[in-house]
């Protein structure tokens, strides 16, 4: 049997762009802030025409992705202010 959901729980939505700083090219994963969907919590502005869907296009396995630091520390605090 499973736990009722919280309502209070946050859900964030994540953002797959191009990574730059990589070579071959990877991925790096933001966290879209809730109040602004062309944001994410690091502040970076987010482009639909940038954003990436991953898929391995049955090539094998891929390079891993990398998330976003400043992105995830965003979330760590929140959910540590919230109580979770």
């Amino acid at each position: 049997m499973t736990e009722p959901r919280d309502p209070e729980v946050t859900m964030y939505e994540m953002w797959a762009e191009q990574d730059p700083a990589v070579s071959p090219p990877g991925l790096v994963w933001h966290v879209v802030a809730k109040d602004d969907a062309t944001a994410s919590l690091c502040g970076r502005v987010l482009e639909p025409s940038q954003r990436v869907v991953p898929s391995d296009g049955g090539t094998g396995p891929a390079l891993p992705d990398r998330y976003c630091d400043p992105c995830l520390v965003n979330v760590r605090e929140a959910l540590t202010a919230a109580g979770r």
